[in-house]
């Protein structure tokens, strides 16, 4: 699935969050973010399970960032 990245970032930045501790804390591979992050890769409901769980996104935000088909 896309990834909306812009709305990942905003997530990230709020809470604070690098791509090294976001990976520590998913238990999703560092490289794998990075390449969500640039765009390089879709994204599998596990990960994006891991990634909505270690940031504590509400379920509607989770939505418009892992499950719109619109990506902005």
């Amino acid at each position: 699935m896309k990834v909306n990245v812009k709305l990942l970032e905003e997530e990230m930045d709020k809470k604070h969050v690098s791509v090294s501790e976001l990976a520590r804390m998913s238990n999703v591979d560092k490289s794998t973010i990075s390449r969500l992050l640039n765009e390089q890769r879709a994204c599998s409901i596990a990960t994006a399970q891991a990634i909505v769980q270690a940031l504590d996104i509400p379920s509607k935000k989770a939505g418009l960032i892992f499950f719109s088909t619109e990506v902005a």
